[in-house]
């Protein structure tokens, strides 16, 4: 593992990062909407939504991992925190712990003003290998606590109502 280096991704690296998580995408059996044009948008720009960590394997400059995380605040929990949306480690180098580096590297490369308090993710329910690697690294799951999505024609109509 000496030989993968994990940085902050950059504007340059977005190809990069929009090609590794296609690839979470397709390992998970998942729709991949964002376009490489939205990953520049809205990661690369004046006040970006998200910042990215890329492991790259120095022997060879193959992206072997990418983790995509964004701001979030918590009253509960009384600070602010991360949100990992997407945690991709290529098949290849998985069970060498680049999963928990990349993880660990998120808080540590957060930006400063962020104050990580907490770290928060969501893991698909047909996903147990993720589930137990979380779990195992001391996430735990809120038994009190529903995901809910708002899209579509439905916010649409949300943005509509007075």
């Amino acid at each position: 593992m000496s030989d993968i280096e994990i940085r902050r991704a950059d504007a340059a690296d977005a190809e990069r990062l929009h090609a590794a998580l296609c690839k979470l995408s397709t390992d998970l059996n998942d729709t991949h909407m964002a376009s490489l044009d939205d990953m520049l948008r809205h990661g690369f720009s004046g006040e970006p939504a998200f910042f990215a960590l890329l492991a790259i394997r120095k022997s060879d400059d193959r992206t072997v991992g990418a983790l995509l995380a964004s701001p979030v605040f918590s009253t509960t929990r009384g600070g602010a925190g991360l949100y990992v949306s997407d945690l991709w480690v290529d098949s290849h180098v998985r069970g060498a712990g680049l999963g928990q580096r990349l993880l660990a590297a998120a808080v540590d490369l957060a930006p400063e003003n962020w104050s990580v308090t907490f770290v928060k993710l969501a893991v698909y329910h047909d996903n147990p290998d993720a589930q137990r690697f979380y779990e195992r690294l001391g996430f735990k799951p809120r038994k009190d606590e529903t995901v809910f999505d708002l899209m579509g024609p439905e916010l649409e109509n949300l943005r509509k109502r007075p």
